[in-house]
């Protein structure tokens, strides 16, 4: 005797594996945050003093757009902030008088001088 499989039991094996793939696709994507710091001074950075310090720390073109703003912004209310990429801290950044601080795990400390536009 040959046992027929019905309609519902195909469609519950599809959405099935349908879930499975999902959450596997899920498993790829790595959490990316700007979190703010206390810091009692500020800085108003333009894009391009963005861009210069998040690429001197070693961010890529895409993590820059993708963070740049929100960096930006926490520089500009709270002073300060890391970047947390799957859980690690890959910089902290924090303003001291005309200065930025910047320590990257991929290349180290410098300081960016917001006043002059350098990189120390």
């Amino acid at each position: 005797m040959k046992v027929r499989k019905s309609p519902s039991y195909r469609s519950g094996l599809a959405v099935l594996l349908l879930l499975l793939m999902v959450s596997l696709l899920g498993c790829t994507h790595v959490q990316t945050l700007v979190a703010p710091l206390a810091n009692p001074q500020v800085v108003g950075l333009d894009a391009d003093g963005i861009v210069r310090v998040m690429q001197r720390a070693g961010f890529s073109d895409e993590q820059i757009l993708n963070l740049g703003t929100d960096l930006r912004n926490c520089l500009a209310l709270k002073g300060a902030a890391q970047i947390r990429v799957a859980n690690k801290t890959e910089a902290i950044f924090a303003v001291y008088g005309p200065c930025l601080h910047v320590s990257s795990r991929q290349t180290g400390s410098f300081i960016y001088n917001a006043a002059r536009g350098e990189i120390r």
